[in-house]
């Protein structure tokens, strides 16, 4: 089974990061075909083994004390590679996890959009020590939006009932 593995500078920067007021800002999907095998993936490392394509990760949201959704797109225009390794990399170009296994089942990418949508769970690192700037997906957006028109609306509706009291003569 494919693992997603937390490598080894992750946990140091996730660390040292905690109560710094510094933040490990994830903020790349990286794709590559394990130089035409599958693999286990390592602690250690520091980068795909052949990374072929790279895009920003456009959402992410919590699902978890220690686990995060996101999501990236890469479209047809990418080369086409058999996928058996993702790397998830931060604002410094540093792998902060990867997924890869021996017994990966390549997904082709190029002609079509190759959509991930992946739950990165931080479960080597202390809870608490993951904080997502997030979700800024969509749906919560218009959550936000939706609960700011309501509560634009029950104000609006307060300020009437007011003026209606006032006007009655009932202070």
């Amino acid at each position: 089974m494919p693992t997603t593995l937390l490598t080894d500078i992750a946990e140091a920067k996730i660390t040292a990061a905690a109560g710094s007021g510094t933040a490990v800002a994830i903020t790349h999907i990286a794709l590559g075909d394990g130089s035409g095998a599958n693999y286990a993936p390592s602690y250690s490392q520091t980068s795909l083994q052949r990374e072929l394509a790279r895009q920003p990760i456009e959402s992410r949201h919590i699902v978890g004390t220690n686990a995060w959704r996101v999501k990236a797109e890469f479209d047809p225009d990418t080369p086409a590679f058999a996928v058996r390794e993702m790397g998830f990399f931060d604002a410094d170009g540093d792998l902060i996890a990867i997924w890869a296994g021996n017994d990966v089942v390549a997904r082709q990418t190029g002609a079509i959009t190759y959509l991930v949508d992946y739950v990165l769970s931080f479960s080597r690192v202390q809870d608490g020590l993951v904080i997502v700037n997030a979700p800024d997906d969509a749906l919560f957006d218009l959550a936000i939006s939706t609960a700011s028109a309501v509560a634009n609306l029950q104000l609006q509706q307060l300020r009437q009932a007011d003026v209606i009291r006032k006007a009655h003569g009932n202070n």
